[in-house]
């Protein structure tokens, strides 16, 4: 009769120990690390050139209330997936890049995709300010502004 109770003992300590171990609360995913995870797989949509899946992720990421300091590059990553989307929707594209630079003023993808939208809507000296801002920002050897400069002179 001891055997047996000393087994069931250990049996019981068992279970009670391998309980704690699988509550254990580092084992879940944060919001931050869910705002980086979502962000992430919207880009992967944009480099597919898939913008009607990355506008609807990144339409979901920008309800939230806290984006853990990934808000102004949403809200850049939003308005290039509507200027590149099938049909695109440049004012809310416009909307999304001021909202990025509103967030922060020296977001360099923002100041160099609203000077290419600045193009599009015909405005070249808009997307000249936008290249003048990107060479204070970035200089002169920078992607984002040898892009934008290469658009300006193809345009």
């Amino acid at each position: 009769m001891n055997k047996i109770s000393l087994i069931l003992a250990l049996f019981i300590s068992n279970v009670s120990l391998s309980a704690g171990i699988t509550s254990d609360s580092s084992s879940k995913i944060d919001d931050s690390d869910q705002i980086k995870i979502l962000y992430q797989k919207a880009e992967k949509y944009i480099e597919e050139d898939n913008f009607k899946r990355s506008l609807k992720v990144l339409k979901s990421l920008i309800k939230r209330e806290e984006l853990s300091g990934f808000r102004a590059d949403i809200y850049n990553l939003l308005g290039y997936s509507y200027r590149k989307i099938e049909k695109p929707n440049l004012d809310k594209s416009f909307a999304a890049y001021m909202m990025a630079i509103e967030i922060n003023s020296k977001h360099i993808g923002a100041h160099e995709y609203l000077g290419e939208l600045y193009l599009i809507l015909g405005n070249k000296n808009k997307a000249l300010e936008m290249l003048a801002q990107l060479k204070s920002l970035a200089g002169t050897s920078s992607k984002a502004y040898l892009d934008l400069n290469k658009a300006i002179n193809q345009y």
